[in-house]
């Protein structure tokens, strides 16, 4: 588990570059601005030791992850219930828990030991909203259903569809991070009749600022 795992060599994470705190986290996430440094300082060592992120990640893990993530804030309503698939090291899914405490997160997980790490993390930051599951999406298909999806960097988008679409309830959304190549992906999804075979309406791209950085991030 993760508690029996050994800690990292000191030589190791001295050569690792972390990006600095963005000024404007202490406002923005308010009083939940300490467990979001916790969960960074999580990632920072144990994620790149269990390998759940890459060494050179942790030099833009409040840029490119953290604040990444709260970009699906907004398009989730209030005491929403969202599950997040391919969650690996709780990008989107730990981080909409931490800022988002009236949402209830269902964490889906392929991987054993990214699930124990993940409820290993939920427990430390004293996340009661948390709920790990590991499961494929394809292995839920008609034994759960779920109002809002989310999902970050899992597969492209035909792929991700296939899994995600069983477990939409009927007029659910789903909300997913992409890149510069989303559009392309969903030419493919309709050049495949994907959408109208899975019942899904098209999808509707939106480009919003990364809260903070200002970058522009591609929410679908």
């Amino acid at each position: 588990t993760a508690k029996s795992t050994k800690t990292m060599s000191a030589e190791f994470e001295s050569e690792l570059e972390v990006e600095a705190e963005p000024v404007g986290v202490a406002d923005y996430f308010d009083i939940y601005a300490n467990q979001i440094r916790f969960f960074v300082d999580l990632l920072v060592h144990e994620g790149v030791e269990y390998g759940l992120i890459g060494p050179r990640e942790t030099n833009r893990i409040w840029s490119r992850h953290i604040l990444n993530c709260m970009a699906l804030a907004q398009f989730l309503p209030e005491d929403a219930r969202v599950a997040d698939i391919g969650s690996g090291a709780g990008l989107p899914g730990i981080v909409l828990a931490i800022a988002r405490p009236d949402l209830s997160l269902t964490l889906i997980e392929t991987m054993a030991k990214r699930c124990e790490w993940l409820e290993e993390a939920s427990e430390q930051l004293g996340l009661d909203n948390v709920t790990v599951l590991h499961k494929r999406a394809e292995d839920l298909k008609g034994k759960q259903k779920f109002p809002f999806i989310t999902a970050r960097a899992v597969g492209n988008l035909s792929t991700l569809l296939k899994w995600t679409a069983p477990l939409l309830r009927s007029g659910g959304q789903m909300v997913f991070l992409k890149g510069e190549s989303v559009q392309t992906e969903i030419q493919q999804a309709k050049d495949d009749y994907l959408f109208r075979k899975l019942d899904l309406a098209l999808p509707i791209v939106r480009e919003v600022e990364t809260p903070l950085t200002g970058e522009i991030t591609r929410v679908v």
